[in-house]
């Protein structure tokens, strides 16, 4: 649906051009345009907003709609201009004031059905008109008057639906009649009201069992809700059709939404079973790291002690990282939320001097692959650990960088501390066990590459993966 702010400085710089209208005029029209996709879609015709230009025997077009779920093009376009004799049925309007229907016989040699209503402004005078026109000779005028009609009081864009060529739509009067039905409506309505099936018919068939036509009656507001029968679901959307303060119609689009919300009831199971799956995980691995707190305990070796709490601590880490993946739900996940809490649980927990914890994020949302964000966020907790365990030993307080960044085609995230520097002899061959699973999660799983290295007076730890890998 056309975005209301640029075509009203369109519909305004048309006015002020090419017509007489006055600023109340315009803003009449600038308010009625936002149901105007919505009175094409529900008329199955071109819609045009047309007004006598500044010369009194033009006829100007202001805007041109057709039907959300056509091709092709408008007969005419927004600005363009006719003489008055050429848009007979228009110009009949702007002298009698009423209702017209008619014929017009296109540039193209096509000759279509044409029906125009008169606009009027606060005093009841007719400055403008809205005119249908179809494709072929047939037009159908309760659609064209209950389109019009929908005009008059338009409610504002978020309230519409726009309607596809497999929605039914039925069209009620005042007491819940049905004076419309397309063929798709036909099939969909018999599935809610077993009644109809046996009449056969649903011109003249009162709804009396929809909840949502009463509401859209009751409330005068558009309303939306699911209808279940049986093993069908459809989606039912009521608009309000106002006149005189009063719901004078109402328009119902049904749409058979059952694939859709099995697959959406499926989807739910599966979230719940994965966010199980990690809650479970989280579980065992702090049951296996109470073990080895047990066993630390016991070990009587201060390098079997140091090599237990490493353990500990690195299976901890794995834990908080299934226990945020459990609170998340579907299969992605914000990379930088997940290092946020990562990084504050390993300081809060790890850190035994204070640590300035200083946050750098990309510019834009990181949406990864859940799959893909475990070995990360593995690899990113190790390094946090690393910084904490090795990088600020014995210091009285620390620095701790932890930014993400897109760098080209890469996700890039980067640990940097302030604490001490990696020896001048350090390399990859050098790799304690912790690194080296960094390296072979970066690498191996996330085919991505790891570095380290002493850099502008902080140690700095950069791992770089493609973003095709981690957005799945």
């Amino acid at each position: 649906m056309q975005t209301r702010g640029i075509e009203m400085s369109q519909l305004y710089t048309l006015v002020r051009d090419t017509t007489k209208l006055t600023d109340v005029q315009a803003k009449i029209l600038d308010h009625m345009q936002v149901a105007l996709q919505l009175a094409s879609d529900i008329s199955r015709n071109q819609v045009y907003l047309c007004a006598r230009g500044k010369n009194d025997d033009i006829s100007v077009i202001l805007m041109a709609v057709k039907p959300s779920y056509t091709h092709g093009s408008t007969f005419f376009k927004s600005g363009d201009t006719r003489l008055g004799e050429d848009l007979a049925v228009i110009e009949n309007v702007f002298t009698t004031g009423r209702k017209v229907v008619g014929r017009m016989e296109l540039d193209q040699g096509l000759t279509v059905a044409v029906t125009a209503y008169p606009i009027v402004d606060n005093a009841g005078i007719p400055f403008a008109a809205v005119c249908f026109m179809a494709n072929s000779v047939k037009q159908q005028q309760v659609l064209t008057d209950t389109a019009n009609l929908a005009l008059q009081v338009p409610f504002s864009t978020a309230d519409y639906y726009s309607i596809r060529p497999q929605d039914g739509v039925i069209i009620l009067d005042a007491g819940g009649r049905i004076i419309y039905a397309n063929d798709m409506a036909d099939d969909l309505y018999f599935v809610l009201d077993k009644e109809a099936v046996e009449s056969r018919e649903l011109i003249g068939h009162t709804i009396v069992r929809l909840p949502l036509v009463d509401k859209v009656m009751k409330t005068g507001k558009p309303a939306y809700g699911d209808e279940v029968s049986e093993n069908m679901t459809l989606s039912a959307w009521g608009l309000p059709i106002i006149s005189g303060g009063r719901v004078v119609r109402t328009v119902l689009v049904l749409t058979d939404v059952t694939a859709i919300r099995e697959k959406e009831r499926q989807i739910l199971v599966k979230d719940s079973v994965i966010k199980e799956i990690h809650h479970r995980v989280k579980n065992s691995l702090n049951t296996i790291a109470g073990m080895l707190r047990m066993q630390a305990r016991r070990a009587k070796d201060d390098d079997t002690k140091e090599a237990l709490r490493r353990a500990v601590s690195r299976i901890l880490g794995i834990s908080q990282i299934h226990d945020i993946l459990a609170s998340q739900s579907g299969d992605k996940i914000d990379m930088d939320i997940l290092l946020d809490k990562i990084t504050k649980l390993s300081v809060d927990s790890l850190a035994l001097i204070p640590v300035n914890v200083v946050r750098e994020k990309s510019r834009r949302s990181l949406i990864v692959d859940s799959e893909k964000a475990v070995p990360l966020a593995i690899a990113a907790n190790e390094l946090i650990h690393n910084a904490i365990d090795h990088g600020f030993k014995d210091m009285e307080k620390g620095t701790l960088v932890v930014g993400t960044e897109i760098r080209g085609s890469d996700l890039h995230v980067y640990i940097r501390n302030d604490g001490h520097p990696l020896a001048d002899d350090f390399s990859t061959k050098t790799f304690d066990l912790g690194l080296q699973i960094v390296r072979n999660l970066s690498e191996i799983e996330l085919k991505g590459k790891f570095s380290l290295k002493n850099e502008n007076h902080m140690v700095t730890a950069d791992i770089d993966c493609p973003l095709s890998v981690m957005e799945g």
